[in-house]
Protein backbone atom coordinates (compact mmCIF):
# COMPACT_ATOMS: atom_id res chain seq x y z
CA UNK A 1 0.00 0.00 0.00
CA UNK A 2 1.29 3.48 -1.14
CA UNK A 3 1.38 5.59 2.11
CA UNK A 4 0.66 8.74 0.10
CA UNK A 5 -2.46 7.11 -1.87
CA UNK A 6 -4.02 5.73 0.88
CA UNK A 7 -7.66 6.99 1.97
CA UNK A 8 -6.41 8.42 5.25
CA UNK A 9 -4.06 10.24 3.39
CA UNK A 10 -6.01 11.76 1.01
CA UNK A 11 -8.90 12.76 3.24
CA UNK A 12 -6.70 13.92 6.09
CA UNK A 13 -5.16 16.06 3.21
CA UNK A 14 -8.33 17.78 2.25
CA UNK A 15 -9.38 18.11 5.73
CA UNK A 16 -6.83 20.17 6.38
CA UNK A 17 -7.13 22.19 3.19
CA UNK A 18 -10.77 22.81 4.29
CA UNK A 19 -9.55 23.69 7.92
CA UNK A 20 -6.99 26.49 6.65
CA UNK A 21 -9.26 27.69 4.17
CA UNK A 22 -11.85 28.35 6.19
CA UNK A 23 -9.95 29.97 9.11
CA UNK A 24 -7.82 32.36 6.52
CA UNK A 25 -10.78 32.84 4.48
CA UNK A 26 -12.66 33.95 7.16
CA UNK A 27 -9.49 36.40 8.36
CA UNK A 28 -9.89 37.91 4.58
CA UNK A 29 -13.42 38.58 5.15
CA UNK A 30 -12.65 40.63 7.98
CA UNK A 31 -9.58 42.26 6.90
CA UNK A 32 -9.63 42.08 3.24
CA UNK A 33 -5.95 41.31 3.40
CA UNK A 34 -3.87 37.58 2.61
CA UNK A 35 -0.37 37.72 3.68
CA UNK A 36 2.21 35.36 2.58
CA UNK A 37 2.52 34.34 5.53
CA UNK A 38 -0.87 33.24 5.66
CA UNK A 39 -0.60 31.20 2.00
CA UNK A 40 2.45 29.21 3.99
CA UNK A 41 0.00 28.79 7.15
CA UNK A 42 -2.52 27.53 4.64
CA UNK A 43 -0.29 24.41 3.25
CA UNK A 44 2.05 23.92 6.69
CA UNK A 45 0.02 21.59 7.63
CA UNK A 46 -0.28 19.47 4.27
CA UNK A 47 3.28 19.11 4.26
CA UNK A 48 3.98 17.87 7.92
CA UNK A 49 0.76 14.80 6.80
CA UNK A 50 3.38 14.45 3.72
CA UNK A 51 6.60 14.51 5.38
CA UNK A 52 5.23 12.53 8.59
CA UNK A 53 3.43 9.72 6.10
CA UNK A 54 7.18 9.51 4.40
CA UNK A 55 8.79 8.62 7.62
CA UNK A 56 6.53 6.39 9.13
CA UNK A 57 6.22 2.10 7.85
CA UNK A 58 3.02 1.08 5.47
CA UNK A 59 0.87 -0.70 7.99
CA UNK A 60 -2.25 0.23 8.16
CA UNK A 61 -2.53 0.61 11.62
CA UNK A 62 0.41 3.50 11.50
CA UNK A 63 -0.81 5.07 8.62
CA UNK A 64 -4.08 5.43 10.91
CA UNK A 65 -2.63 6.65 14.37
CA UNK A 66 -0.44 9.37 12.06
CA UNK A 67 -3.42 10.35 10.16
CA UNK A 68 -5.59 10.80 13.17
CA UNK A 69 -2.63 12.50 14.96
CA UNK A 70 -0.99 15.08 12.06
CA UNK A 71 -4.79 15.88 11.24
CA UNK A 72 -6.06 16.74 14.85
CA UNK A 73 -3.02 18.95 15.51
CA UNK A 74 -2.71 20.11 12.06
CA UNK A 75 -6.07 21.52 11.96
CA UNK A 76 -5.03 23.75 14.25
CA UNK A 77 -2.32 25.44 13.02
CA UNK A 78 -4.18 28.10 10.62
CA UNK A 79 -7.12 28.90 13.69
CA UNK A 80 -4.02 29.61 16.14
CA UNK A 81 -2.37 32.19 13.52
CA UNK A 82 -5.92 33.64 13.04
CA UNK A 83 -6.41 34.23 16.64
CA UNK A 84 -3.00 35.96 16.59
CA UNK A 85 -3.31 38.18 13.45
CA UNK A 86 -6.52 38.93 13.52
CA UNK A 87 -8.74 41.74 14.27
CA UNK A 88 -8.35 43.01 18.38
CA UNK A 89 -12.28 43.33 18.72
CA UNK A 90 -12.68 40.48 21.21
CA UNK A 91 -16.05 39.51 20.44
CA UNK A 92 -15.24 38.57 16.50
CA UNK A 93 -12.34 36.75 18.02
CA UNK A 94 -14.63 34.54 20.22
CA UNK A 95 -17.25 34.38 17.55
CA UNK A 96 -14.77 33.05 15.33
CA UNK A 97 -12.86 30.52 18.16
CA UNK A 98 -16.57 29.08 18.73
CA UNK A 99 -17.78 28.55 15.05
CA UNK A 100 -14.25 26.98 14.63
CA UNK A 101 -13.76 24.84 17.53
CA UNK A 102 -17.81 23.61 16.85
CA UNK A 103 -16.70 22.38 12.98
CA UNK A 104 -13.64 20.61 14.40
CA UNK A 105 -14.97 18.83 16.91
CA UNK A 106 -17.79 17.72 14.46
CA UNK A 107 -15.66 16.96 11.32
CA UNK A 108 -13.07 15.21 13.76
CA UNK A 109 -15.99 13.26 15.12
CA UNK A 110 -16.70 11.90 11.73
CA UNK A 111 -13.29 11.48 10.84
CA UNK A 112 -11.96 9.64 13.86
CA UNK A 113 -15.08 6.83 13.40
CA UNK A 114 -14.14 6.38 9.53
CA UNK A 115 -10.62 6.22 10.27
CA UNK A 116 -10.98 3.32 12.64
CA UNK A 117 -12.81 1.38 10.91
CA UNK A 118 -10.15 2.09 7.97
CA UNK A 119 -7.38 1.31 10.35
CA UNK A 120 -9.16 -2.09 11.81
CA UNK A 121 -9.85 -3.82 8.21
CA UNK A 122 -8.51 -6.28 6.40
CA UNK A 123 -9.12 -7.28 2.76
CA UNK A 124 -9.33 -10.87 1.47
CA UNK A 125 -6.00 -12.26 0.47
CA UNK A 126 -5.52 -11.32 -3.22
CA UNK A 127 -7.03 -13.92 -5.61
CA UNK A 128 -8.70 -15.57 -3.03
CA UNK A 129 -11.95 -17.06 -3.95
CA UNK A 130 -14.44 -16.28 -0.90
CA UNK A 131 -15.89 -19.10 0.85
CA UNK A 132 -19.17 -20.63 1.54
CA UNK A 133 -19.86 -19.19 5.36
CA UNK A 134 -19.88 -22.77 7.13
CA UNK A 135 -17.07 -23.91 5.39
CA UNK A 136 -14.99 -20.88 7.19
CA UNK A 137 -16.86 -21.54 10.31
CA UNK A 138 -15.70 -24.71 10.49
CA UNK A 139 -12.06 -23.58 9.64
CA UNK A 140 -12.39 -21.47 12.43
CA UNK A 141 -13.85 -24.33 14.72
CA UNK A 142 -10.67 -26.57 13.75
CA UNK A 143 -8.30 -24.06 16.01
CA UNK A 144 -9.64 -26.09 18.58
CA UNK A 145 -7.59 -29.00 17.86
CA UNK A 146 -4.82 -26.92 16.72
CA UNK A 147 -3.03 -26.95 20.19
CA UNK A 148 -3.86 -23.07 21.19
CA UNK A 149 -5.93 -24.02 23.83
CA UNK A 150 -8.91 -22.00 22.63
CA UNK A 151 -12.96 -22.76 23.18
CA UNK A 152 -15.04 -22.19 20.19
CA UNK A 153 -18.83 -21.74 20.77
CA UNK A 154 -21.67 -21.50 18.05
CA UNK A 155 -24.28 -19.12 20.34
CA UNK A 156 -28.22 -21.11 20.42
CA UNK A 157 -29.71 -17.73 19.87
CA UNK A 158 -27.04 -16.24 17.37
CA UNK A 159 -26.40 -18.73 14.34
CA UNK A 160 -24.41 -16.02 12.28
CA UNK A 161 -21.79 -15.89 15.47
CA UNK A 162 -18.97 -17.58 16.41
CA UNK A 163 -17.16 -16.77 19.79
CA UNK A 164 -13.96 -17.94 20.30
CA UNK A 165 -12.20 -17.62 24.20
CA UNK A 166 -8.97 -18.42 24.98
CA UNK A 167 -8.28 -18.98 29.48
CA UNK A 168 -4.81 -17.82 30.48
CA UNK A 169 -2.94 -17.71 33.52
CA UNK A 170 -4.48 -20.26 35.59
CA UNK A 171 -8.31 -19.43 34.13
CA UNK A 172 -8.24 -16.36 35.89
CA UNK A 173 -8.00 -14.04 32.24
CA UNK A 174 -9.90 -15.00 29.26
CA UNK A 175 -9.54 -13.58 25.77
CA UNK A 176 -12.66 -13.62 23.96
CA UNK A 177 -13.61 -12.53 20.37
CA UNK A 178 -17.16 -12.66 19.12
CA UNK A 179 -17.42 -13.52 15.56
CA UNK A 180 -20.28 -12.10 13.45
CA UNK A 181 -20.11 -13.37 9.83
CA UNK A 182 -21.68 -11.14 6.77
CA UNK A 183 -21.98 -13.41 4.13
CA UNK A 184 -23.81 -10.88 1.97
CA UNK A 185 -20.77 -8.70 2.42
CA UNK A 186 -18.12 -11.71 2.55
CA UNK A 187 -16.84 -10.07 5.76
CA UNK A 188 -16.58 -10.76 9.39
CA UNK A 189 -17.02 -8.44 12.21
CA UNK A 190 -15.07 -9.25 15.05
CA UNK A 191 -15.52 -7.78 18.94
CA UNK A 192 -13.06 -8.24 21.50
CA UNK A 193 -13.65 -8.75 24.83
CA UNK A 194 -11.05 -8.26 27.75
CA UNK A 195 -11.84 -10.13 31.55
CA UNK A 196 -9.77 -10.22 34.76
CA UNK A 197 -11.09 -12.11 37.45
CA UNK A 198 -9.01 -11.97 40.74
CA UNK A 199 -5.48 -12.02 39.10
CA UNK A 200 -2.66 -10.31 40.40
CA UNK A 201 -1.42 -7.35 38.56
CA UNK A 202 1.13 -7.95 35.61
CA UNK A 203 2.50 -4.81 35.41
CA UNK A 204 2.02 -1.12 37.32
CA UNK A 205 -0.58 0.32 35.47
CA UNK A 206 -2.66 -2.57 36.92
CA UNK A 207 -1.67 -2.64 40.32
CA UNK A 208 -3.19 0.95 40.76
CA UNK A 209 -6.48 -0.04 39.21
CA UNK A 210 -9.52 0.66 41.63
CA UNK A 211 -13.16 1.04 41.54
CA UNK A 212 -13.31 3.13 43.84
CA UNK A 213 -12.39 7.32 43.84
CA UNK A 214 -9.95 7.18 46.84
CA UNK A 215 -7.21 9.49 46.47
CA UNK A 216 -3.43 8.11 45.48
CA UNK A 217 -2.37 9.50 49.00
CA UNK A 218 0.20 7.09 50.05
CA UNK A 219 -2.33 5.47 52.99
CA UNK A 220 -4.43 3.49 50.38
CA UNK A 221 -1.83 0.58 48.60
CA UNK A 222 -2.40 -0.64 45.37
CA UNK A 223 -5.04 -3.19 44.24
CA UNK A 224 -3.56 -7.30 45.38
CA UNK A 225 -6.24 -8.04 43.13
CA UNK A 226 -8.06 -7.20 39.93
CA UNK A 227 -11.38 -7.54 38.27
CA UNK A 228 -11.51 -6.11 34.98
CA UNK A 229 -14.03 -6.26 31.85
CA UNK A 230 -12.98 -4.15 29.10
CA UNK A 231 -13.56 -4.09 25.23
CA UNK A 232 -10.17 -3.59 22.92
CA UNK A 233 -9.38 -3.66 19.12
CA UNK A 234 -5.66 -5.42 18.21
CA UNK A 235 -5.05 -3.28 15.15
CA UNK A 236 -3.91 -5.37 12.30
CA UNK A 237 -0.51 -6.58 12.21
CA UNK A 238 1.05 -7.58 8.76
CA UNK A 239 3.90 -8.73 10.49
CA UNK A 240 2.69 -11.08 13.02
CA UNK A 241 0.50 -12.78 10.68
CA UNK A 242 3.31 -13.41 8.82
CA UNK A 243 4.91 -14.86 11.52
CA UNK A 244 1.72 -17.10 12.60
CA UNK A 245 1.69 -18.58 8.95
CA UNK A 246 -1.11 -20.64 9.57
CA UNK A 247 -1.78 -23.73 6.65
CA UNK A 248 -5.01 -24.29 5.52
CA UNK A 249 -5.55 -27.88 4.15
CA UNK A 250 -9.82 -28.43 3.17
CA UNK A 251 -10.97 -27.21 6.44
CA UNK A 252 -8.40 -27.54 8.77
CA UNK A 253 -6.36 -25.37 10.06
CA UNK A 254 -2.59 -25.96 11.50
CA UNK A 255 -0.01 -23.60 13.02
CA UNK A 256 2.84 -23.71 10.50
CA UNK A 257 4.89 -20.67 11.36
CA UNK A 258 5.58 -19.50 14.98
CA UNK A 259 3.90 -21.39 17.29
CA UNK A 260 4.83 -19.64 20.66
CA UNK A 261 3.34 -16.08 18.84
CA UNK A 262 0.41 -17.86 17.78
CA UNK A 263 0.27 -19.23 21.25
CA UNK A 264 0.06 -16.04 23.10
CA UNK A 265 -3.27 -14.98 24.14
CA UNK A 266 -2.80 -11.10 22.93
CA UNK A 267 -2.18 -12.36 19.16
CA UNK A 268 -5.61 -14.48 19.08
CA UNK A 269 -7.37 -11.56 17.19
CA UNK A 270 -4.24 -11.98 14.54
CA UNK A 271 -4.83 -15.70 13.97
CA UNK A 272 -8.05 -15.57 13.35
CA UNK A 273 -7.73 -12.50 10.76
CA UNK A 274 -5.70 -14.62 8.92
CA UNK A 275 -7.64 -17.26 8.48
CA UNK A 276 -10.02 -15.13 7.78
CA UNK A 277 -8.07 -13.15 5.17
CA UNK A 278 -6.73 -16.47 3.61
CA UNK A 279 -10.96 -17.79 3.28
CA UNK A 280 -11.53 -14.98 0.95
CA UNK A 281 -12.97 -12.74 3.37
CA UNK A 282 -12.55 -9.34 5.35
CA UNK A 283 -11.93 -8.82 8.49
CA UNK A 284 -13.63 -5.73 10.05
CA UNK A 285 -12.66 -5.21 13.81
CA UNK A 286 -15.18 -3.14 16.18
CA UNK A 287 -15.81 -1.55 19.13
CA UNK A 288 -19.64 -1.41 19.36
CA UNK A 289 -22.71 -3.64 18.72
CA UNK A 290 -24.34 -0.43 16.52
CA UNK A 291 -21.15 -1.08 13.53
CA UNK A 292 -23.26 -3.14 11.44
CA UNK A 293 -21.25 -3.05 8.31
CA UNK A 294 -18.35 -3.66 7.14
CA UNK A 295 -15.55 -0.47 5.57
Amino acid sequence: MSRLSSPPVIVAALLLLLAGAGALGWLWLRDGRMTPTAIVILFLPVALLIAGMTAWGTDRSQIGITAWALTMFGALVPAVYVMQSGPDNWFAQWRFMVAFGVAYFAIMAVFMLWLAAWTAWVPPAPGAMPLPEHRLKRRIESLANAGLNLRVERPADQPQQLLVTRDFRGGKRTIGVRLTFVSAGHCVRAREVSLVRGDKPMNAGEARMSSSLRPRDGTHPDADLIYDASLTLTPPSEVIRRRIAPRIADDRVEIAGDGEAAADPANLAHVLTEVVHQSGWGWQGVFFDWQRSCR
